[in-house]
């Protein structure tokens, strides 16, 4: 289900985050290119509405190098655009592309998708992934399993609405920043 005031809603609040954020956008590219090549967007491939398999964009924060440990990987400037959430503003595009909503469940990679019950997959699906939602709100750093997530996920699909949109995204700047001064990082154990 696609609420048609939400869309509008993302549409222009990705625009006006897109050009607000424009100077940084241009600068977070450059300094990646200068210091670690290409590419400078990562994409990958993750699980959508109705299942729909799509390319997530988001700056690169690791080498090129293939360790293993996600850790080993992460560049200083990487680390930096995790601790900010800045690596995650490439999906901006993603959102006015219509593969992703502002709010709305994180959409996973198919491999980790396949951990959950075909049943809760399907309601998870049921409206757009989001770049931020209940368990970002929720949860920071490495303190999340995918079972509370889902949970909070579904809640948030049983209660789809323009006020808990709102909500959500209204919570988010506090949690971006207490995350910040908490000196987290997004890698998953």
């Amino acid at each position: 289900m696609i609420n048609k005031k939400i869309r509008i809603l993302d549409v222009l609040i990705s625009t006006l985050l897109l050009v607000i954020f424009f100077p940084i956008l241009v600068l977070i590219s450059l300094l990646i290119l200068i210091f670690y090549g290409r590419p400078i967007i990562y994409r990958q491939f993750r699980v959508g509405y109705k299942g729909k398999k799509f390319l997530i964009f988001k700056f690169r924060t690791m080498t090129n190098n293939l360790l293993n440990d996600e850790s080993l990987r992460l560049t200083n400037l990487g680390k930096f655009l995790r601790r900010t959430s800045l690596d995650e503003l490439p999906q901006l595009f993603n959102v006015l592309i219509k593969d992703m909503s502002i709010v709305g469940p994180r959409p996973l990679p198919e491999t980790i998708e396949n951990n959950i019950d075909s049943t809760l997959k399907k309601k998870r699906r049921e409206i757009l992934p989001g770049i931020t939602g209940m368990s970002q709100i929720n949860f920071s750093g490495k303190n999340r399993k995918l079972s509370d997530k889902i949970i909070l996920d579904l809640n948030f699909v049983s209660n789809y609405n323009l006020y808990n949109y709102l909500k959500i995204l209204s919570k988010t700047p506090y949690i971006l920043i207490l995350r910040l001064l908490k000196n987290k990082t997004t890698i998953i154990k």
